[in-house]
């Protein structure tokens, strides 16, 4: 089941993302795992997949986060 507080959790992490003023962080998911947020996708530097899960952890309220964001060339 998944709980109304870990949705809202959820959309604003998404919310936080999708307002970034750096374009390469709107594409990136955000997805419940059991009791973990998943961070998900890929940037172009672990400067971008820093700044991703800092700004998803400032959402997540303490729930545990796996950061699962690839860097590569490519993006």
């Amino acid at each position: 089941m998944i709980d109304s507080g870990f949705q809202d959790v959820l959309g604003q992490a998404k919310k936080m993302l999708n307002d970034s003023p750096f374009a390469a962080l709107r594409g990136l998911r955000v997805e419940q795992i059991g009791e973990y947020v998943l961070l998900k996708g890929e940037v172009e530097s672990f400067y971008l997949k820093q700044l991703a899960q800092e700004t998803v952890r400032s959402a997540t309220r303490g729930i545990e986060m796996l950061n699962e964001v690839a860097v590569g060339h490519d993006c």
